[in-house]
């Protein structure tokens, strides 16, 4: 067992080593997430994204998860104490106005709900200030009946969606997220997860069933076929992008990202990093369906996670414990 201050640097160091091995440009806002990630007791999670969009490259993507010690990791809603102070912060010292309408009545209505485990916090900076948000994420327990929380979140954000996506996101969302913009737009996204077939004899996860008739109903052969392979998949909706939803396929290892894609050079330079990383609990691949149709993907994103014990737990036994997301 490291000292506390020495798990503190951890994770401050796999954040700095993506930064060096992708050139990223320091800015004040992620200097105030560094002081924000740094801040955080107890155990975390820390999960750094890039963005491909054809030949350029976007790496300031973090999401960090305070997953507590003991209780199997539930840190709600003390966790959401952290994520203000960073809001707080950014909006006082950059000098912003971030939309918080959406996220401030959500947590006024379920700020005592045992169904929440934890939240993220997270930033996802780009070039144009107008693309460039804030991510608030909240972990579901996997075992309560998430319906509540989906409808407040529907309610709020005034999203439409068909009676297939309903039930799908009623009874297989694992999260809800809240994107605040820096141009002072914001919206909500709902994530549904599913286990492939051939993992759930090791794991017992309740969701998922609906998401996987969903997916065998509406969606090509292609997303199927990864679906059953994938260890973890996943659906994001959300009012903007319902029609083209996210999907992200989690793997346990990165060498079996390539046996089912096929990246152009500059996803395969963040996959080599990923490969040549300790620690890596999971690797997944963000993209759309009709980039999938592709011979080689072009519009995509590149996740991974690693945790400040550097537990070599099987990703079995990471989501047996608490919840799994991507994004």
């Amino acid at each position: 067992m490291l000292p506390h201050n020495q798990i503190k640097d951890r994770r401050l160091q796999y954040m700095r080593t993506h930064q060096d091995a992708f050139d990223v440009e320091p800015t004040f806002i992620l200097s105030l997430f560094e002081e924000a990630v740094i801040g955080i007791e107890g155990a975390c999670g820390v999960e750094p994204m890039c963005h491909v969009e054809e030949d350029r490259l976007f790496a300031i993507d973090f999401q960090v998860s305070n997953e507590g010690l003991g209780d199997e990791g539930r840190t709600w809603p003390r966790a959401w104490t952290d994520a203000v102070k960073f809001l707080d912060k950014v909006e006082s010292q950059v000098g912003i106005r971030l939309n918080r309408n959406f996220l401030d009545r959500f947590v006024a209505v379920h700020i005592g709900s045992h169904k929440i485990l934890d939240n993220t916090i997270g930033i996802d900076l780009r070039p144009r200030h107008e693309d460039s948000c804030i991510k608030i994420y909240m972990h579901l327990d996997l075992d309560e009946d998430p319906e509540d929380l989906v409808r407040t979140a529907i309610q709020l954000d005034g999203g439409s969606y068909s009676a297939e996506i309903l039930q799908v996101l009623f009874r297989s969302t694992i999260a809800i997220g809240f994107n605040l913009f820096l141009n002072g737009y914001s919206d909500i996204e709902l994530c549904a997860g599913c286990v492939a077939e051939r993992y759930e004899k090791d794991i017992e996860f309740k969701r998922g069933q609906y998401l996987k008739h969903y997916v065998h109903t509406f969606f090509s052969q292609k997303v199927r076929d990864i679906v059953k392979e994938a260890f973890f998949s996943t659906v994001s909706f959300s009012k903007a992008t319902q029609a083209e939803p996210s999907l992200c396929f989690i793997y346990e290892n990165v060498r079996d990202v390539l046996q089912y894609f096929s990246f152009n050079n500059l996803g395969n330079r963040v996959l080599n990093f990923c490969q040549s990383q300790d620690c890596v609990s999971y690797v997944g691949v963000d993209t759309k369906e009709y980039e999938l149709g592709k011979q080689q993907l072009e519009k995509f994103s590149i996740v991974y996670n690693k945790r400040d014990m550097c537990q070599q737990d099987s990703i079995l036994s990471f989501l047996s414990k608490r919840n799994l997301t991507a994004g």
